[in-house]
Protein backbone atom coordinates (compact mmCIF):
# COMPACT_ATOMS: atom_id res chain seq x y z
CA UNK A 1 0.00 0.00 0.00
CA UNK A 2 2.55 2.68 -1.67
CA UNK A 3 1.79 5.98 -0.02
CA UNK A 4 3.18 9.69 -0.26
CA UNK A 5 6.07 8.82 2.76
CA UNK A 6 6.88 5.60 1.73
CA UNK A 7 7.47 4.44 -2.06
CA UNK A 8 8.12 0.87 -2.28
CA UNK A 9 10.41 -1.32 -3.97
CA UNK A 10 10.34 -1.45 -7.94
CA UNK A 11 8.88 -4.72 -9.19
CA UNK A 12 12.45 -5.82 -10.53
CA UNK A 13 13.67 -5.57 -7.00
CA UNK A 14 11.01 -7.27 -5.03
CA UNK A 15 11.31 -9.94 -7.83
CA UNK A 16 14.72 -9.92 -7.35
CA UNK A 17 14.19 -10.66 -3.52
CA UNK A 18 11.41 -13.27 -4.25
CA UNK A 19 13.90 -15.22 -6.72
CA UNK A 20 17.35 -15.29 -3.88
CA UNK A 21 14.21 -16.55 -1.29
CA UNK A 22 13.11 -19.16 -3.64
CA UNK A 23 9.53 -17.75 -3.72
CA UNK A 24 7.00 -16.12 -5.98
CA UNK A 25 3.75 -14.31 -4.74
CA UNK A 26 1.38 -16.98 -5.40
CA UNK A 27 3.72 -19.05 -2.95
CA UNK A 28 4.00 -16.15 -0.97
CA UNK A 29 0.01 -16.06 -0.95
CA UNK A 30 -0.10 -19.93 0.21
CA UNK A 31 2.26 -19.78 2.92
CA UNK A 32 0.34 -17.19 4.42
CA UNK A 33 -2.83 -19.18 4.46
CA UNK A 34 -0.67 -21.59 6.08
CA UNK A 35 0.51 -19.78 8.59
CA UNK A 36 -3.18 -18.53 9.41
CA UNK A 37 -4.45 -21.86 9.99
CA UNK A 38 -1.15 -22.63 12.40
CA UNK A 39 -2.41 -19.44 14.08
CA UNK A 40 -5.74 -20.68 14.22
CA UNK A 41 -4.46 -23.48 16.51
CA UNK A 42 -2.74 -21.90 19.10
CA UNK A 43 -5.04 -20.88 21.90
CA UNK A 44 -2.40 -17.87 23.19
CA UNK A 45 -2.15 -16.26 19.61
CA UNK A 46 -4.56 -13.53 18.48
CA UNK A 47 -7.22 -15.00 16.07
CA UNK A 48 -6.21 -14.11 12.41
CA UNK A 49 -10.06 -13.90 11.54
CA UNK A 50 -11.12 -11.96 14.78
CA UNK A 51 -13.28 -9.32 12.76
CA UNK A 52 -11.78 -5.52 12.94
CA UNK A 53 -9.20 -7.31 15.67
CA UNK A 54 -8.08 -9.95 12.50
CA UNK A 55 -4.15 -9.67 12.22
CA UNK A 56 -2.91 -8.28 9.10
CA UNK A 57 -1.85 -10.51 6.21
CA UNK A 58 0.23 -7.79 4.77
CA UNK A 59 2.26 -8.23 8.06
CA UNK A 60 2.14 -12.07 7.90
CA UNK A 61 3.56 -11.76 4.51
CA UNK A 62 6.70 -9.15 5.76
CA UNK A 63 7.65 -11.25 8.59
CA UNK A 64 8.37 -14.46 6.39
CA UNK A 65 10.20 -12.68 3.81
CA UNK A 66 12.15 -11.52 7.27
CA UNK A 67 12.58 -14.65 8.30
CA UNK A 68 14.36 -15.78 4.76
CA UNK A 69 10.70 -17.65 3.85
CA UNK A 70 11.36 -20.22 6.40
CA UNK A 71 7.86 -21.02 7.79
CA UNK A 72 9.33 -22.46 11.21
CA UNK A 73 11.45 -19.44 11.44
CA UNK A 74 8.46 -17.11 11.39
CA UNK A 75 5.99 -19.07 13.42
CA UNK A 76 8.40 -18.09 16.29
CA UNK A 77 8.83 -14.66 15.35
CA UNK A 78 4.75 -14.54 14.92
CA UNK A 79 4.49 -15.57 18.78
CA UNK A 80 7.49 -13.65 19.97
CA UNK A 81 5.95 -10.14 17.91
CA UNK A 82 2.97 -11.17 19.73
CA UNK A 83 4.17 -12.29 22.73
CA UNK A 84 6.58 -9.10 23.33
CA UNK A 85 3.88 -6.45 23.18
CA UNK A 86 1.91 -7.93 25.93
CA UNK A 87 5.39 -8.06 28.44
CA UNK A 88 6.45 -4.40 28.00
CA UNK A 89 3.46 -2.44 28.11
CA UNK A 90 5.54 0.50 28.38
CA UNK A 91 6.42 0.29 24.53
CA UNK A 92 3.40 -1.26 23.20
CA UNK A 93 0.14 -0.02 24.38
CA UNK A 94 -1.67 3.12 24.24
CA UNK A 95 -0.85 3.58 20.47
CA UNK A 96 -2.73 7.00 20.27
CA UNK A 97 -0.65 9.05 17.63
CA UNK A 98 -2.90 12.00 18.93
CA UNK A 99 -2.17 11.74 22.48
CA UNK A 100 -0.13 14.97 23.79
CA UNK A 101 2.73 13.05 24.99
CA UNK A 102 3.66 10.72 22.00
CA UNK A 103 2.76 13.86 19.66
CA UNK A 104 5.73 15.85 21.28
CA UNK A 105 8.01 13.16 20.71
CA UNK A 106 6.80 12.70 17.49
CA UNK A 107 7.78 16.31 16.51
CA UNK A 108 11.11 16.37 18.60
CA UNK A 109 12.52 13.06 17.43
CA UNK A 110 13.36 11.60 13.94
CA UNK A 111 12.62 8.44 14.02
CA UNK A 112 11.29 7.66 10.10
CA UNK A 113 11.97 5.42 7.20
CA UNK A 114 13.27 7.78 4.28
CA UNK A 115 10.53 7.52 1.45
CA UNK A 116 12.61 6.36 -1.19
CA UNK A 117 14.14 2.74 -1.08
CA UNK A 118 18.16 2.28 -2.59
CA UNK A 119 17.55 0.30 -6.00
CA UNK A 120 18.28 -3.36 -4.52
CA UNK A 121 15.22 -2.86 -2.44
CA UNK A 122 16.76 -1.58 0.98
CA UNK A 123 14.79 0.81 3.05
CA UNK A 124 16.57 3.44 4.80
CA UNK A 125 15.29 4.57 8.64
CA UNK A 126 16.74 7.72 10.28
CA UNK A 127 17.13 8.11 14.29
CA UNK A 128 17.83 11.29 15.82
CA UNK A 129 16.30 14.37 17.40
CA UNK A 130 15.73 17.19 15.61
CA UNK A 131 17.56 20.70 15.03
CA UNK A 132 15.72 23.23 17.92
CA UNK A 133 14.65 19.92 20.12
CA UNK A 134 18.11 19.18 22.31
CA UNK A 135 16.50 21.39 25.40
CA UNK A 136 13.19 20.05 24.79
CA UNK A 137 11.61 17.76 27.86
CA UNK A 138 12.90 14.11 26.48
CA UNK A 139 10.80 11.47 26.93
CA UNK A 140 12.69 8.20 26.01
CA UNK A 141 9.92 5.78 26.59
CA UNK A 142 7.80 7.83 24.33
CA UNK A 143 10.47 7.78 21.81
CA UNK A 144 10.64 4.49 21.73
CA UNK A 145 7.29 3.68 21.80
CA UNK A 146 7.04 5.92 18.81
CA UNK A 147 9.70 4.17 16.89
CA UNK A 148 7.69 0.51 17.30
CA UNK A 149 4.74 2.23 15.93
CA UNK A 150 6.72 3.12 13.39
CA UNK A 151 8.31 -0.58 12.61
CA UNK A 152 4.72 -2.00 13.12
CA UNK A 153 2.82 0.37 10.45
CA UNK A 154 5.85 -0.36 8.05
CA UNK A 155 5.62 -4.21 8.50
CA UNK A 156 1.68 -4.50 9.02
CA UNK A 157 0.32 -2.19 6.02
CA UNK A 158 2.83 -0.25 4.20
CA UNK A 159 6.42 -1.24 3.33
CA UNK A 160 8.41 -4.06 2.21
CA UNK A 161 11.74 -4.12 1.59
CA UNK A 162 15.15 -6.40 1.05
CA UNK A 163 17.16 -5.49 4.09
CA UNK A 164 16.91 -2.50 6.38
CA UNK A 165 19.79 0.24 6.30
CA UNK A 166 19.51 2.26 9.74
CA UNK A 167 20.98 5.77 10.37
CA UNK A 168 21.65 6.84 14.00
CA UNK A 169 22.72 10.48 14.50
CA UNK A 170 23.97 11.67 17.83
CA UNK A 171 24.26 15.65 16.54
CA UNK A 172 21.70 16.78 18.76
CA UNK A 173 22.36 14.59 21.64
CA UNK A 174 22.72 15.98 25.28
CA UNK A 175 23.77 14.52 28.22
CA UNK A 176 20.78 14.46 29.50
CA UNK A 177 19.75 12.28 26.65
CA UNK A 178 22.21 10.07 27.63
CA UNK A 179 21.28 9.65 31.04
CA UNK A 180 17.48 9.02 29.84
CA UNK A 181 18.36 6.27 27.57
CA UNK A 182 21.15 4.51 29.55
CA UNK A 183 19.00 2.57 32.11
CA UNK A 184 16.57 0.95 28.98
CA UNK A 185 18.66 0.51 26.46
CA UNK A 186 19.10 -3.66 26.50
CA UNK A 187 15.29 -3.84 26.97
CA UNK A 188 14.21 -1.50 24.01
CA UNK A 189 17.42 -3.74 22.25
CA UNK A 190 16.01 -6.65 23.21
CA UNK A 191 12.01 -5.88 23.03
CA UNK A 192 13.34 -4.95 19.01
CA UNK A 193 15.04 -8.12 18.20
CA UNK A 194 11.91 -10.29 20.12
CA UNK A 195 9.11 -8.11 18.20
CA UNK A 196 10.44 -7.26 14.54
CA UNK A 197 12.40 -10.27 13.01
CA UNK A 198 14.54 -7.88 10.36
CA UNK A 199 17.59 -7.88 7.77
CA UNK A 200 19.89 -5.50 8.90
CA UNK A 201 22.10 -4.74 5.62
CA UNK A 202 24.41 -2.21 7.75
CA UNK A 203 23.91 0.21 10.83
CA UNK A 204 25.64 3.93 10.16
CA UNK A 205 26.30 5.95 13.49
CA UNK A 206 27.16 9.42 12.85
CA UNK A 207 28.25 12.48 15.11
CA UNK A 208 29.43 10.71 17.90
CA UNK A 209 31.54 12.41 21.06
CA UNK A 210 33.43 11.70 24.32
CA UNK A 211 29.94 11.76 26.26
CA UNK A 212 27.63 9.18 24.24
CA UNK A 213 30.42 7.07 23.87
CA UNK A 214 28.99 4.54 27.11
CA UNK A 215 25.47 4.85 25.68
CA UNK A 216 27.26 3.55 22.29
CA UNK A 217 29.06 0.96 24.15
CA UNK A 218 25.80 -0.47 25.52
CA UNK A 219 23.89 -0.64 22.29
CA UNK A 220 27.08 -2.34 20.47
CA UNK A 221 27.08 -4.80 23.13
CA UNK A 222 23.17 -5.73 23.29
CA UNK A 223 23.54 -6.11 19.75
CA UNK A 224 23.68 -9.91 17.57
CA UNK A 225 27.02 -10.34 16.47
CA UNK A 226 25.77 -10.20 12.58
CA UNK A 227 24.35 -7.09 13.05
CA UNK A 228 28.05 -5.79 15.08
CA UNK A 229 29.83 -6.72 12.14
CA UNK A 230 27.96 -4.30 10.08
CA UNK A 231 28.25 -1.16 12.03
CA UNK A 232 29.86 1.77 10.76
CA UNK A 233 30.95 4.81 12.49
CA UNK A 234 31.49 7.99 10.42
CA UNK A 235 33.23 11.67 11.42
CA UNK A 236 30.44 13.26 9.71
CA UNK A 237 26.77 12.53 7.96
CA UNK A 238 28.85 13.62 4.82
CA UNK A 239 30.11 10.24 4.43
CA UNK A 240 27.46 8.54 4.03
CA UNK A 241 26.71 8.97 0.72
CA UNK A 242 29.61 6.81 0.09
CA UNK A 243 27.49 3.65 1.74
CA UNK A 244 24.49 5.21 0.81
CA UNK A 245 22.79 5.96 -2.79
CA UNK A 246 22.59 10.05 -2.52
CA UNK A 247 19.17 10.07 -4.59
CA UNK A 248 17.77 8.20 -1.33
CA UNK A 249 19.38 10.58 1.43
CA UNK A 250 17.78 13.86 2.15
CA UNK A 251 19.21 17.08 1.56
CA UNK A 252 21.12 17.88 4.79
CA UNK A 253 22.81 14.21 4.75
CA UNK A 254 24.32 14.47 1.42
CA UNK A 255 21.78 13.17 -0.41
CA UNK A 256 19.65 14.40 -3.48
CA UNK A 257 16.22 13.76 -2.42
CA UNK A 258 14.46 17.12 -2.97
CA UNK A 259 13.59 17.27 0.76
CA UNK A 260 15.55 17.69 4.05
CA UNK A 261 14.95 15.19 7.06
CA UNK A 262 12.63 17.55 8.65
CA UNK A 263 10.47 17.87 5.90
CA UNK A 264 10.42 14.10 5.56
CA UNK A 265 9.98 13.40 9.33
CA UNK A 266 6.17 15.95 8.77
CA UNK A 267 5.15 14.14 5.93
CA UNK A 268 5.59 10.19 7.91
CA UNK A 269 4.02 11.63 10.65
CA UNK A 270 1.35 12.63 9.53
CA UNK A 271 1.11 9.09 7.82
CA UNK A 272 0.98 8.07 11.49
CA UNK A 273 -1.79 10.30 12.20
CA UNK A 274 -3.52 8.95 9.31
CA UNK A 275 -3.66 5.48 10.65
CA UNK A 276 -5.11 6.59 14.37
CA UNK A 277 -7.80 4.15 14.37
CA UNK A 278 -5.74 1.04 13.07
CA UNK A 279 -2.80 1.94 15.72
CA UNK A 280 -5.45 1.94 18.32
CA UNK A 281 -6.78 -1.40 17.48
CA UNK A 282 -3.51 -2.89 17.53
CA UNK A 283 -2.55 -2.53 20.94
CA UNK A 284 -4.78 -5.04 22.11
CA UNK A 285 -3.57 -7.70 18.98
CA UNK A 286 -1.65 -9.34 21.61
CA UNK A 287 -0.68 -12.80 23.39
CA UNK A 288 -2.47 -14.33 26.10
CA UNK A 289 0.37 -16.40 28.06
CA UNK A 290 -2.49 -18.05 30.18
CA UNK A 291 -3.27 -20.15 27.68
CA UNK A 292 0.16 -20.90 26.19
CA UNK A 293 -0.21 -24.52 25.95
CA UNK A 294 2.11 -26.45 28.02
CA UNK A 295 3.78 -28.30 25.58
CA UNK A 296 4.95 -24.90 23.59
CA UNK A 297 8.49 -25.31 21.51
CA UNK A 298 8.97 -21.46 21.89
CA UNK A 299 11.34 -21.12 24.89
CA UNK A 300 10.87 -17.18 25.94
CA UNK A 301 12.02 -17.48 29.03
CA UNK A 302 14.95 -14.73 28.60
CA UNK A 303 12.90 -13.01 25.92
CA UNK A 304 13.15 -9.32 27.97
CA UNK A 305 15.92 -8.76 30.00
CA UNK A 306 16.27 -5.33 32.10
CA UNK A 307 19.58 -4.10 33.68
CA UNK A 308 19.20 -3.30 37.27
CA UNK A 309 22.34 -2.03 38.63
CA UNK A 310 24.74 -4.10 36.97
CA UNK A 311 22.76 -7.49 37.24
CA UNK A 312 19.97 -8.62 34.85
CA UNK A 313 16.53 -9.08 36.27
CA UNK A 314 14.74 -12.00 34.37
CA UNK A 315 10.89 -10.82 33.88
CA UNK A 316 8.82 -13.92 34.08
CA UNK A 317 7.02 -15.29 30.96
CA UNK A 318 5.63 -18.42 31.61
Amino acid sequence: MESKALILPTPDAINEMYSELDTSETKLDLDVKILKEWMRKQPHLPNPDDGEKKVDEYRIKNILLMCKNSLEKTKTALDQHYTIKRLVPEYFSNWDPANPELTSSMEQSCVFPFPKPTHEGYRVSLYCVRDGYADCKYVFNDIVKFSFMTLDLRIGKLDMCKKNIIIVDYKNLTMNHVAAMLPSIKKVVASYHAGFPSRVHSIHIVNTNSFVQPLLNMVLSALKKKTYERVFIHKSAEELKTYIDPSVLPLNYGGTYPKTSDEMIVDWNHEVMKHREWFLIQTSIVADNSKRPKNSTNNLDNLEKTIIGGSFRKLAVD
